[in-house]
C-alpha cells in the first residue's frame, strides 16, 4: 500500500514538532532527576570509554552514571552523611562499572547530563523504604575514572576535590559528528524494584529452605532469631524472583556476600546478632 501526501512540507513539520518535543523533554529529565537504566548496554559507550546517552534528534550528549538510592539505618543517620560515604558517580566505562555489569550486577542506576555535581538520590531503609529525597545530593567522582580522565595510576583525595565536572562536560561538546557505528545500545530500562508481594516470596523461600543459611548453615533457635534470615536475588536483580536467583543467607553471610551488601552491618539487626553468636560460642 503507498501511501501520497498532498502536502509533504506539513507531514515534515509535524514529525519535526514531535521530535522537537520529545527532545525538550529528554532533556529536561537528564537534567533534573535523571533516567534510569538498567545495564551498561543502555547507554553509549565512546571509544575512550567516556558514557553518552542519544538524544530524540539524534544528537549525543555526554552523560554521568551512578547507583541513585543508598539504604540507610534512620533518618537519624542521614543527618552524619557525607559524599565519601555514598555511591560515586562514573563519566567513563572504568573498571568499577565494567566489573559491576560483567557480573551481572542490576542495581539501579540513572544517567544525567548535570554538571555541577551534584545529583538526585533517595535514602531508604534496610527494607526498601523511602526515608527522604534530596534532588541535590553532592557525590564524588569515581577515582577509576578520574585516574582515565587524569592519564594517571593513582588519584588521590585532592584530586576528587579538585575535579569540576563542568569541565569535563565541556570537552568535546559538539558531537553531532560523533561516530557512533561501534556504540553500544540495549533495551529500555527497567526499574529494579521489588515485587509488591516479595514478603510472601521471601517467606515460602525460607520454609523451603528450613531457615537454614546456605552459606554457613546457621539456623535459627527460636521465632525471634528468624530476623537474622534473608533471602537474597544472587544476581541484584529484585524483579528476577525464581528458586534459581534466591538464596537463603543469614544476616552476616548476606552483609559479606559482596561489596554492596556491607551497609546491612550497621543495621541494629546486626549488631544483635554477633552479640548472640558471641554468646553461643
Amino acid at each position: 500500500m503507498n501511501l501520497k501526501f498532498s502536502d509533504f512540507k506539513s507531514f515534515l513539520d509535524a514529525v519535526e514538532l514531535i521530535i522537537s518535543a520529545k527532545l525538550e523533554e529528554a532533556k529536561k529529565i537528564l537534567a533534573t532527576v535523571g533516567k534510569d537504566i538498567k545495564t551498561i548496554e543502555d547507554i553509549f559507550i565512546g571509544n575512550n570509554g567516556e558514557l553518552f546517552e542519544i538524544l530524540p534528534d539524534g544528537s549525543l550528549v555526554k552523560v554521568n552514571l551512578y547507583i541513585a538510592t543508598k539504604a540507610v539505618e534512620s533518618n537519624y543517620s542521614l543527618q552524619f552523611i557525607e559524599p565519601k560515604q555514598l555511591y560515586k558517580y562514573h563519566i567513563y566505562r572504568c573498571s568499577t562499572i565494567s566489573n559491576m555489569f560483567s557480573s551481572g550486577r542490576k542495581h539501579r542506576y540513572k544517567i544525567n547530563t548535570r554538571d555541577d555535581g551534584t545529583f538526585y538520590f533517595a535514602f531508604s531503609d534496610f527494607r526498601g523504604n523511602i526515608l527522604k529525597i534530596n534532588e541535590n545530593q553532592k557525590l564524588n567522582i569515581c577515582k577509576n575514572c578520574l585516574k582515565i580522565f587524569l592519564q594517571k595510576n593513582y588519584a588521590s583525595d585532592l584530586d576528587v576535590e579538585n575535579f569540576r565536572l563542568e569541565d569535563f562536560h565541556k570537552q568535546n561538546s559538539n558531537l553531532f559528528s560523533f561516530d557512533t557505528s561501534e556504540l553500544e545500545k540495549g533495551e529500555d530500562a527497567k526499574p529494579n524494584v521489588y515485587n509488591p508481594y516479595w514478603n510472601e516470596i521471601s517467606t515460602k523461600i525460607k520454609i523451603k529452605k528450613d531457615y537454614t543459611c546456605e552459606e554457613c548453615g546457621f539456623k535459627p533457635r527460636d521465632n525471634y532469631e528468624k530476623r537474622f534470615i534473608h533471602t537474597h536475588h544472587i544476581n541484584g536483580d529484585k524483579t528476577n524472583n525464581y528458586k534459581d536467583n534466591l538464596k537463603v543467607l543469614c544476616i552476616k553471610c548476606h552483609s559479606n556476600i559482596d561489596t554492596y551488601h556491607k551497609q546491612i552491618k550497621a543495621s541494629p539487626n546486626y549488631r544483635e546478632f554477633i552479640r548472640i553468636q558471641k554468646k553461643y560460642i
